[in-house]
């Protein structure tokens, strides 16, 4: 059932493999969602800490969240890659005005930016696509924070977020590097040659 709705959705070329596995083998680790305290948006993204869980109260402690996690049936991991030169668009003509070239280190800066927002409203799309085929609570975890309206949420300081958006595995504790190294998916930390994204679908 799960392979013929992917079967239905058209993914851009950065998709690399799309990975299958049992929820309760998703680590959590409280090192991940410290790393957030680094970030710009800290107490800034109302889907990043600490104020995700006013909005998704199932998040505010690490005992809910596994408790969440483990009430799905299965996980789907997404693995995007790129090294500048794939298009993070379906339609790739959407793109021409941008060189895709491969490139390295800080320039894929560009390139992360525009995938992580395209994937965050791919991964919407494929939560509403989940929910209508009969997966209710589908929920979609998407990389970085949500950007799903644009550059500025319209909620910043007036959390929580009415407009359905999606917080990031690292929010609610998801240790993702390890979950790679579990699924033997190569990446590259710091990024020089290839940029790795990594996104979840709970079913």
């Amino acid at each position: 059932m799960i392979n013929d709705i992917l079967k239905t959705i058209k993914f851009p070329e950065s998709l690399n493999k799309i990975k299958q596995i049992n929820p309760k083998a998703i680590p959590l680790n409280l090192t991940a969602r410290l790393k957030c305290f680094q970030c710009g948006l800290y107490k800034r993204g109302i889907l990043c800490p600490p104020y995700v869980w006013k909005t998704y109260p199932q998040f505010e402690t690490f005992k809910s969240t596994r408790k969440f996690i483990n009430n799905y049936k299965s996980a789907l991991i997404f693995i995007w890659k790129n090294d500048g030169s794939k298009s993070w668009k379906i339609i790739k003509s959407d793109l021409s005005h941008i060189q895709l070239k491969k490139k390295k280190g800080m320039q894929l800066k560009g390139t992360e930016a525009g995938q992580s927002r395209e994937i965050t409203r791919m991964m919407k799309k494929i939560q509403t696509t989940f929910k209508k085929k009969g997966y209710e609570n589908a929920f979609s975890f998407i990389p970085g924070h949500c950007d799903l309206c644009a550059f500025k949420c319209p909620n910043r300081d007036n959390p929580p977020c009415k407009k359905n958006g999606l917080p990031s595995m690292e929010s609610i504790g998801i240790d993702v590097y390890r979950l790679l190294e579990q699924l033997n998916i190569e990446y590259e930390y710091p990024v020089i040659n290839e940029l790795t994204n990594v996104t979840m679908l709970l079913t």
